[in-house]
């Protein structure tokens, strides 16, 4: 298997959740992971390198309908956008596709954001920016109390890290450098016996 983390003349710099959960699934024989949000397709590409299969969804499809199938779930974006119950919602989809004891590594919006309370507000702690790129896309945060409540259902939260992400975020959706932007880095694993 290839690093994705220092192959960069060949793949694109995946996502550090992407890379720590391509490492997590060494072990696992024949692992599948289900990608949400796939962007361009820098975490896909790096998931394939290294030799574990994986079924990208595209922003805003809906998670695929298999039963405690997955041996992990990534996203590294399509968790920030939409209100608490859409994100609710995805959250227990992604749980229902995967086998129990399955990590999910993902990040959510903080509210030590530098967006936060700006643009259009939609609800209490969703907003959504009025110019840019993503003008009229809501964005949800959360207090790390908040995130792991919305967790706690489906998921045992491993770590809970807020993280500056300027240097990390995907520039396919942003043709303007982001500054401040705070995301929260999520390792959890699915509740339930195997």
């Amino acid at each position: 298997m290839t690093d994705p983390s220092t192959d960069a003349g060949k793949l694109r710099r995946a996502h550090p959740l992407a890379i720590s959960l391509i490492a997590r699934l060494r072990a696992t024989p024949n692992a599948r992971v289900l990608e949400i949000g796939a962007g361009t397709g820098r975490n896909t590409e790096a998931i394939r390198a290294a030799g574990i299969e994986v079924d990208a969804v595209a922003d805003g499809a809906p998670v695929p309908v298999r039963e405690q199938y997955y041996d992990a779930a990534l996203s590294t974006h399509a968790l920030l956008h939409g209100t608490p119950g859409t994100v609710a919602a995805s959250l227990a989809a992604i749980a229902s596709a995967l086998k129990p004891g399955a990590p999910l590594h993902a990040t959510f919006a903080s509210t030590l954001d530098a967006r936060f309370g700006k643009g259009q507000r939609i609800s209490k702690h969703v907003f959504a920016a009025e110019t840019g790129d993503e003008a009229g896309v809501p964005h949800v945060y959360f207090t790390g109390e908040e995130l792991r409540s919305l967790l706690e259902p489906n998921y045992d939260v491993e770590s809970l890290q807020e993280t500056a992400a300027d240097d990390i975020v995907g520039t396919w959706a942003h043709r303007e450098p982001l500054r401040g932007v705070v995301h929260w880095f999520v390792r959890a694993i699915r509740r339930g016996s195997a």
